[in-house]
């Protein structure tokens, strides 16, 4: 594996000298700091430019060397602060992920771009983790892996490798950033530089999160601050239900059998609620920013539902990052009763009494009122659509602009809107295998942990 990490960068670096591109070339990330795992293997090469090339000239320059320096692997390209360049390259002994990413050549602490800090991070891990807490660290790594919360990318918002491996540092062990999280109240601060010893109270006025754990080459940035509120619940749960039941399940990704058609419509009859699906194709974006624009628009189509009075029981967002997208919302029923009940001002406040009273007395809506009740005013008017797939229809035909639909779900929807309902998306579970299997974890509706 390390030859192989080996012999893409020196491609990568023949590439920039033939471009005539002054870069150094270097491998970092996992690899670099021997703290990888097994079967989830990221050789992350580095090409530290010139800091005068601007962030434009980064792209068009960089981008191509990478991809000719993977030849004739395929290549996907990804986005952090700037776009970078992934491949999957076999080896001897499997697949290895890797990684080509251009930054800038700068000093400690004169960052351009995020990425810079990169060649940082390996060199301080290098120097501060002894073999034995380098495996402590893969323990903790395949630990959030087989609870689902490894990884800071925008899909999974957990915990990046960085973050592990500075928890190590802090902690010494696996077991221990366990049992400290197990006890986790409102916040966790952990400064293993000591950059903010004894100013403990400006932290929170210099970090908003939960969990702030210092960058150790960067005071001003929290290794934790990508981590969702969810994730990093899980990872609390997961960790006191691991100290009181042990398991090496916890080590493994969860391996999960496609759901079938006949379970579905089984499952779903038992629930009785109605599920939305809204499919859509093909979307031309980065990973990243498809699961941004995915996250986004459930976002806005759930605040939508549930400001119509309809009561949203889960949402999801999924995609196989190629041909499929969809939007999943399950709703207790796709069908409201034809009124709703307004409550009004105040009685006590005469001018917006007045003002309500004129607005809806004898409106054509106003199927009954306005009365008062206790010391407000009241009335019933008739809802102008009563279910949610058509509501979601007659917004979305142009796009949903106007409630937060991202820009290129709007594009999207306009081009093409089908929203399957309840048994209609059996024929999506039979012909799709990656998509059944998600359906089967999301209706179980438990951590895979729990399972």
């Amino acid at each position: 594996m390390e030859g192989k990490a080996e012999e893409i960068r020196q491609a990568v670096e023949r590439e920039c000298q033939k471009a005539g591109l002054g870069a150094e070339v270097r491998l970092d990330g996992s690899v670099a700091k021997d703290t990888w795992i097994r079967d989830y293997v990221d050789a992350d090469i580095f090409m530290r430019v010139p800091p005068e090339l601007t962030k434009q000239e980064l792209e068009v320059l960089c981008l191509p060397i990478a991809r000719k320096a993977l030849k004739p692997h395929e290549t996907v390209e990804r986005f952090a602060e700037h776009p970078y360049v992934e491949s999957v390259v076999k080896y001897p002994a499997g697949h290895l992920r890797v990684n080509v990413v251009p930054c800038y050549q700068v000093p400690k602490g004169e960052w351009l771009s995020a990425t810079d800090r990169t060649p940082f991070h390996t060199d301080y891990i290098r120097s501060h983790l002894t073999s034995e807490e380098r495996d402590e660290v893969r323990l903790l790594k395949a630990f959030l892996r087989g609870i689902g919360s490894y990884g800071a990318d925008i899909k999974t918002g957990g915990f990046s490798g960085m973050l592990c491996e500075t928890l190590i540092v802090s902690y010494g062990t696996f077991l221990d950033a366990l049992q400290d999280f197990k006890q986790w109240g409102e916040s966790r601060f952990i400064d293993v530089e000591r950059y903010y010893a004894e100013r403990e109270g400006e932290v929170h006025r210099v970090f908003r999160e939960p969990l702030v754990v210092v960058d150790p080459v960067d005071k001003g940035r929290n290794l934790g601050s990508a981590v969702r509120p969810e994730q990093l619940w899980n990872y609390v749960s997961a960790s006191r239900y691991f100290l009181k039941h042990p398991s090496p399940r916890f080590f493994r990704e969860p391996k999960i059998e496609p759901l079938n058609a006949t379970e579905y419509r089984r499952i779903t009859k038992q629930r009785d609620s109605t599920l939305l699906c809204l499919p859509v194709r093909r979307v031309d974006a980065v990973v990243d920013i498809l699961w941004s624009q995915l996250y986004r628009t459930q976002r806005a189509l759930t605040h939508f539902l549930e400001n119509n009075d309809f009561m949203v029981i889960r949402s999801a967002a999924w995609s196989d990052e190629r041909e499929l997208n969809l939007l999943l919302f399950e709703l207790d029923t796709d069908r409201l009763p034809a009124s709703r009940r307004h409550l009004g001002p105040p009685v006590s406040k005469a001018k917006e009494s007045l003002a309500f009273l004129t607005k809806h007395r004898g409106h054509d809506g106003t199927l009954a009122g306005p009365w008062i009740e206790n010391d407000r005013w009241v009335v019933e008017k008739q809802r102008t659509t009563v279910t949610a797939s058509v509501l979601l229809k007659t917004v979305l035909r142009s796009g949903g602009a106007k409630i937060g639909v991202a820009s290129l779900l709007q594009l999207a929807f306009k081009k093409r809107l089908v929203i399957l309902k309840d048994a209609e998306l059996a024929g999506l579970i039979s012909s799709n295998t990656q998509f059944a299997k998600f359906m089967r974890t999301y209706l179980s509706g438990r951590p895979v942990w729990l399972n």
